[in-house]
């Protein structure tokens, strides 16, 4: 019988899908994630379900919408009822070596009961109350550098990393790039050559803190940065059109998402948040080269995307968190595969959901049922249709934010202000214009508001939000959370962490 073939799926977090050098991107280089295109199947139109990580991820692994697996929010990680429909769980069971090294951000006994091999780089994926639990951060304390953690919340005093505007204090070979570039060819170089290997290799970033290493801190000139066409929205427009409560966050300027009237703070933030893009990419050209070497690159799927994009300068902005833009909603989606067609471009809609059951069928593996994507083989053959739109849901508090993707229209709508944008991307690529309001689409409205009508009256999930925000209540003074969110430095927390001292300590 013939062994299934290989996968390695890369997932990297806040990458916004224009910036790699095969889109022709002006200023940012990524040539081993052109190879991977030039030998696949780049889809042009993907989308993400969810615009925040965790839940997006989850979509992924089980191919089903936020409003079907329930995780809503971020703080997932102690969820404790299994999940034997993941696709980890399934491929372990079919006889695969599984290996999640790097950025999980979804429960952590799916990871376990699916991954034989699981080599955690972000805090977000630790134990309650223990921080050495996280790999990352035990070889960083291990080489004496665990002060120099870099996640979430920066540390008191080094607010610029919310904005690129310093170097990492961590060389390079301490970053979490190094780290999961070399823990996967650790993995490979002792794996079970008696059977097919499943390695999700997922990088932490290029999410904040956008703080690249000295060594390539430099390696994009903020002067040379090309802004998106778009940036006029707000650096001229102040996002005039758009709903209300978006223009009175953004008057004064805010940090999250970054907006300054000063582009070239924003040019700063590119630049460093290209330098990480690179150096992402050449750990992905690394494992690339070893496939080779091993003779197993004819034999391996290779898959790469992103939980979410970035504004990453479009509409004048950067990072996340506000509304669902196509430079939010839209992913990186090259996929590589045996015998499949090389350098052609699929410019359908495609989704986050569409990656389980094709994945399934090319290593002919039989799918759970009440699975909600679609294999992506017969579009790539062209022997089915396209779908017709996709939706993306988001969930926080009381409000619920919905959105809309038809080949040509955007529509996002705002529950908490009974809101909403309109765009039309046959005229107005850079969303830029708002039709909400605009008599002459009133029927176009109307249309797409009964679709989204449609898709969240029929599939109303029980939101998983309080047991979120227990769960934040539950960590809020352990060591893993007074690292990651509030910024502390673990070498003031370990005496009294170790010696089970009054907690917290009084010094925070």
């Amino acid at each position: 019988m013939k062994r299934r073939p290989n996968v390695l799926w890369i997932m990297s977090d806040q990458h916004n899908a224009n910036c790699m050098s095969f889109k022709g991107h002006p200023n940012v280089k990524t040539p081993n994630l052109d190879k991977i295109a030039s030998n696949g199947v780049d889809f042009t139109h993907a989308f993400a379900n969810n615009p925040i990580c965790s839940p997006s991820r989850i979509c992924f692994m089980t191919g089903q919408h936020v409003h079907t697996h329930l995780m809503y929010g971020n703080r997932n990680t102690d969820y404790p009822i299994a999940n034997n429909d993941t696709i980890a769980y399934k491929f372990r069971q079919f006889g695969y070596q599984t290996a999640l090294i790097g950025k999980s951000h979804m429960v952590r006994k799916w990871d376990s009961d699916g991954f034989e091999h699981i080599r955690y780089c972000d805090m977000i994926d630790s134990e309650c109350g223990n921080p050495m639990s996280n790999h990352y951060f035990k070889y960083l304390y291990e080489n004496g550098l665990a002060d120099l953690y870099e996640d979430g919340t920066p540390k008191p005093g080094q607010e610029h990393t919310l904005d690129g505007s310093k170097p990492s204090c961590l060389p390079h070979e301490f970053s979490t790039e190094h780290f999961i570039g070399k823990e996967t060819l650790d993995f490979l170089n002792n794996r079970d050559n008696s059977r097919p290997f499943f390695i999700h290799m997922s990088f932490q970033r290029p999410h904040e803190p956008i703080t690249p290493s000295k060594e390539h801190f430099n390696m994009y000139n903020p002067d040379d940065v090309v802004l998106p066409d778009s940036a006029v929205d707000y650096f001229e427009n102040r996002f005039a059109g758009k709903p209300q409560h978006m223009i009175d966050m953004l008057k004064d300027g805010c940090a999250y998402p970054l907006a300054d009237p000063n582009s070239s703070r924003l040019k700063r933030c590119l630049a460093s948040y290209y330098a990480i893009i690179s150096a992402i990419d050449n750990e992905i050209g690394k494992v690339l080269e070893k496939l080779e070497d091993m003779g197993e690159a004819d034999n391996t799927i290779i898959f790469y995307t992103a939980d979410h994009g970035d504004f990453a300068g479009e509409h004048g902005l950067f990072h996340k968190n506000f509304g669902i833009y196509e430079s939010i909603q839209r992913i990186p989606f090259i996929l590589c595969y045996p015998n499949g067609p090389k350098g052609i471009k699929c410019d359908g809609l495609v989704e986050s959901l569409d990656f389980y059951p094709t994945i399934f069928e090319l290593c002919n593996i039989p799918m759970p049922k009440d699975r909600q994507g679609a294999t992506l083989l017969p579009m790539v053959s062209k022997s089915s249709p396209c779908k017709e739109e996709i939706f993306c849901e988001y969930d926080w508090l009381e409000e619920r934010i919905v959105a809309l993707r038809t080949k040509q229209y955007r529509m996002v709508y705002y529950s908490e202000n009974e809101t909403g944008e309109l765009y039309d991307r046959d005229v107005d690529p850079g969303e830029i214009k708002n039709l909400w309001n605009d008599l002459n689409y009133r029927e176009i409205k109307i249309a797409l508001l009964n679709k989204l009508l449609s898709f969240t009256l029929n599939n109303k999930g029980i939101t998983s939000l309080k047991n979120d925000f227990a769960i934040n209540k539950k960590r809020e003074y352990d060591p893993v959370s007074l690292v990651h969110h509030k910024g502390r430095y673990w070498s003031r927390l370990e005496k009294a962490y170790n010696e089970k001292l009054a907690w917290p300590p009084k010094d925070l």
